[in-house]
């Protein structure tokens, strides 16, 4: 009498939702009718269960470029009067753009500055005063009518004079300390020379609207002003300079990311390669009425892997769940029993009743087994 025939064992989308421990939903198998008895399958090829990792992953597409682009937004009065062209690179101490005839210069650091810095803090347009220690300058003695002499002010010190100093120290034009820095004479002194080599007169006072801060050397992604604009407008989308590639995640997906997480890379130029996460951004359209994604930008873990790539769309496989120590056999030597459940047949006969746990790239991880017992897969 024939035994009846196993259909082949099929893996759809959800069969990556199987968690470990589960009991097979998502796994379609042929019931034998045999009234629920443990029979065996005819011979065919063999395989060793096999002990070693298990991972679910899945393929995002995204692109190679320079990341997302910001907007440097103009402030205060004036009118643009020059502009760089789109794919500029704008390094440290170098104009971004002009405002009457003034150069909007570029400094590195992670504040944008907020006050007027200048070594006469209390003169008029000096800024605010800060939390500078005294200078011991009482500046000129002025009547009051008393036999008290006027109050010291103090000379401006904080993150943003530390910032000046660090970026004038880059640029060759001081030589003082970076860290803690009282806005006095030698770092005055630097700022003369430095506006003396953009031009323009030597005042010692750093106006913020004259100062554009990125955490280094930008890319021009993009002009939205023209000339003879005011000002008082979104002027400039910049980037990174580093190419950067960026995955568009779905948002159940995203959730499960986290930064430092490692993925595998497809690149334009059909490499892969390893990278890791370095941030994510937030859930946003894709403008054409598709359901929102989340940038996630990952950095390869090779410095140079990008360099001479051409920019181009990408894919990226992401571990989702994985299991590091996992018994496992191909799917094709799951049997499912009449009864419910499921065996795998011993190269030798018999079957072996087993609990499967993770499904992912064509394995499937069980319990009741040990590793190295060869288990026949079906036809």
């Amino acid at each position: 009498m024939r035994r009846p025939r196993l259909r082949t064992l099929a893996i759809g989308a959800a069969v990556g939702l199987v968690a470990v421990g589960g009991t097979g939903a998502g796994l379609e198998l042929g019931h034998r009718q045999s009234g629920g008895t443990l029979t065996t399958r005819s011979a065919g090829a063999t395989v060793a269960v096999a002990r070693g990792r298990l991972a679910q992953a899945q393929e995002l597409t995204g692109a190679l470029g320079f990341g997302q682009p910001t907007t440097v937004t103009g402030h205060g009065e004036g009118t643009i009067t020059w502009l760089p062209a789109t794919e500029t690179t704008v390094t440290r101490g170098h104009q971004v753009y002009r405002v009457d005839d003034r150069p909007v210069v570029l400094l590195y650091g992670a504040l944008p500055l907020y006050r007027t810095l200048t070594s006469h803090p209390g003169a008029p347009g000096g800024g605010d005063s800060g939390d500078g220690a005294d200078s011991g300058d009482s500046g000129d003695a002025a009547g009051s009518g008393t036999d008290q002499p006027p109050p010291v002010t103090p000379l401006l010190r904080g993150s943003d004079v530390d910032l000046v100093a660090a970026n004038l120290a880059a640029l060759g034009l001081y030589h003082g300390p970076t860290s803690e820095v009282t806005y006095s004479w030698p770092l005055t002194y630097a700022v003369e020379r430095w506006q003396r080599a953009l031009g323009e007169q030597p005042s010692g006072v750093i106006d913020p609207r004259e100062v554009v801060v990125a955490r280094g050397p930008i890319r021009v992604d993009g002009v939205t002003a023209h000339l003879g604009d005011d000002a008082q407008q979104p002027v400039l989308t910049v980037t990174s300079t580093a190419k950067k590639v960026t995955l568009q995640a779905p948002v159940a997906l995203a959730g499960s990311i986290k930064v430092g997480h490692r993925v595998r890379v497809r690149l334009p130029d059909g490499r892969t390669v390893g990278a890791r996460v370095e941030s994510i951004g937030t859930a946003a359209g894709d403008g054409d009425g598709g359901p929102p994604s989340v940038p996630v930008v990952v950095r390869p873990v090779r410095a140079g892997a990008l360099r001479r790539v051409a920019l181009g769309p990408v894919t990226a496989r992401v571990v989702t769940a994985s299991v590091p120590d996992a018994l496992h056999v191909p799917i094709a030597a799951l049997v499912a029993l009449a009864g419910g459940g499921y065996a795998v047949e011993r190269s030798g006969g018999g079957l072996v009743r087993v609990t499967i746990g993770m499904v992912a790239d064509g394995e499937v991880q069980v319990f009741g087994v040990s590793a190295g017992t060869r288990v026949v897969i079906a036809r």
